[in-house]
């Protein structure tokens, strides 16, 4: 009887110790492991010093010769041909200035005339005068514009006139994204792998203008979008 009482003790002994362990483990937590802190890293975001002239214009002749390359920025426009470059730069919001590479000014344009603009020289006499319509662009050396450059719009480029004679022709392929400029023969004289479908590039046909001074009426164009 004794030695019953003993085995149901040491029974009761060992369930109470299983009973304990357990409720100690269930009671226990296991802390979650932290991650480390994600370290940020600061992207240093590289502002262009200087003029990184991102929207141009290449012009090359039929024969794949380069003739003129037009750079556009925020602050204005840089025209390099036949090793030459001409920079713009807007001192105020009346005129632009244009100047050579060894920084002695070609030309001025007063932008404040509401339907177009003046090639003027450094002391203000009157060079080209460029009237921009709706449908067609004058050029002239005179401010009644006698004898005026036309460049007619059409939905797929322009025509190149003079007193309604015909001196050449812009076309417009856009399927290709292409610009073509042909004399009054048809004959191809540039293009332009280009997006830019601007009446603009009529000017290149315009060699009574002064070469940098029709570079400089061209840039004028496509910055406004014309």
């Amino acid at each position: 009887m004794l030695k019953l009482k003993n085995i149901s003790s040491i029974f009761c002994v060992c369930l109470a110790f299983i009973l304990l362990v357990s409720a100690c483990k269930n009671g226990s937590t296991t802390e979650p492991k932290s991650n480390p802190p994600k370290t940020e890293t600061n992207s240093t975001q590289t502002t262009p010093t200087g003029s990184n002239y991102a929207n141009k214009v290449k012009v090359k002749t039929s024969d794949d010769k380069d003739v003129v390359e037009i750079k556009f920025d925020g602050g204005g426009a840089k025209i390099e041909f036949d090793g030459k470059t001409v920079k713009s730069e807007s001192k105020d919001a009346d005129k632009r200035k244009y100047f050579g590479a060894n920084g002695s000014q070609i030309c001025e344009v007063k932008l404040k005339d509401a339907d177009g603009f003046k090639v003027r020289t450094t002391d203000g006499k009157l060079l080209w005068k460029v009237k921009i319509d709706n449908d067609k662009i004058k050029i002239s050396d005179n401010e009644e514009n006698q004898n005026a450059f036309e460049l007619v719009k059409k939905d797929d480029g322009a025509k190149i006139e003079q007193n309604e004679n015909k001196l050449g022709e812009v076309k417009f392929y856009k399927d290709r994204q292409k610009v073509k400029v042909k004399d009054s023969a048809d004959k191809e004289l540039f293009d332009s792998n280009t997006d830019k479908y601007s009446v603009s590039f009529g000017v290149l046909v315009l060699d009574k203008i002064p070469v940098e001074l029709r570079y400089v009426i061209m840039a004028e164009l496509l910055s406004r979008n014309l």
